[in-house]
């Protein structure tokens, strides 16, 4: 009974929270969004202020009596103090670079505000509590650690803004939701190939090399690559795996097929996110062949974050059977 209240009087506050300070880009803290009481040390401060009262007017001692109201003057001064602290405070969303499953990623959140503000602590849900002051009229970027668990666009939960300015007894704090979003990529990691579409033939969808091409010299093996490309007298010297390159293979393309690697839907986006940075670094234009897409065979960063985009937002709901 009592879990049960507990947390519909949660759920209603975080409900009320969000209504006085909705999802937005920009958020600007008012009086409606920051709230102030007494801290820890503030609710000793005002037990202390107390019994000095009550001392004062036990014993009828003016100078007593005016102890006790100047330390609840003390109080009433840095209430009001705390909440200036906060109050016309900006933050804004910046755009968050992508990366990977398993990564700590950055969200990027600008603090502006038209005055000083002192001993600011900001802390997400689940992160740890990152310290900022603030110069008048000066910008500060704090990044926020946000953790990839799972591939797609990754939302920032509610931030919390609290400061203990300036006696250390009042808390003074705000709950910011803002609207932003970053990118994160499959976990690349390596896969098999189907057995209908071993490593051998996957190579062959490149240029055929005639004998007649010139050589060019020697690339690090890629997965998928022809073994009939493999320098085999390089590799029993113990100079590992090296691919032969020849003049009709300086821009072979290949295709990051789908349906060529084995294992879940998950399993096979790493593995096509493993094979597409290894080619990307080898130089490779290649393609992409998933489930409802198709991307032509190209190469450089542009091509690279498009295919890693359509890698972290294939769904597989929405093309059903062929997945």
């Amino acid at each position: 009974m009592f879990l049960a209240i507990k947390q519909q009087c949660k759920s209603y506050f975080w409900r009320l929270a969000e209504r006085r300070s909705p999802r937005a880009e920009a958020v600007v803290l008012r009086h409606r969004s920051i709230y102030v009481l007494p801290s820890k040390a503030g609710l000793g401060y005002m037990l202390a202020g107390l019994l000095v009262w009550l001392l004062g007017t036990n014993y009828q001692n003016n100078l007593i009596l005016a102890a006790s109201f100047l330390l609840f003057a003390l109080f009433v001064v840095s209430v009001l103090h705390a909440f200036g602290n906060l109050s016309g405070l900006q933050l804004r969303a910046l755009k968050a670079e992508p990366g990977f499953v398993g990564e700590t990623l950055e969200f990027p959140v600008e603090l502006i505000s038209s005055r000083s503000v002192f001993h600011l602590l900001l802390q997400p849900v689940r992160g740890p509590v990152l310290r900022c002051d603030l110069g008048r009229d000066q910008a500060n970027v704090v990044k926020i650690p946000l953790a990839a668990q799972r591939r797609g666009w990754l939302k920032p939960d509610r931030l919390l803004l609290k400061s203990y300015f300036p006696l250390g007894i009042t808390r003074v704090w705000s709950w910011v939701y803002l609207e932003g979003k970053v990118l994160v990529y499959p976990e690349p990691r390596p896969a098999q190939f189907a057995p209908q579409y071993g490593a051998d033939s996957s190579g062959d969808q490149g240029d055929r090399v005639r004998a007649d091409d010139d050589f060019m010299g020697f690339v690090r093996y890629q997965p998928g690559a022809s073994l009939a490309q493999v320098a085999w007298k390089l590799y029993a010297r113990g100079a590992g795996l090296h691919l032969k390159q020849f003049g009709a293979q300086q821009r072979q393309s290949q295709w990051l097929d789908y349906h060529a690697l084995l294992g879940d839907v998950e399993t096979r986006l790493s593995g096509l996110c493993f094979l597409a940075l290894e080619w990307h670094a080898a130089e490779i234009d290649y393609g992409l062949i998933l489930p409802g897409t198709r991307l032509e065979p190209a190469g450089g960063d542009q091509h690279l974050q498009r295919v890693l985009s359509e890698l972290a937002l294939f769904n597989p709901a929405e093309v059903g059977r062929e997945v």
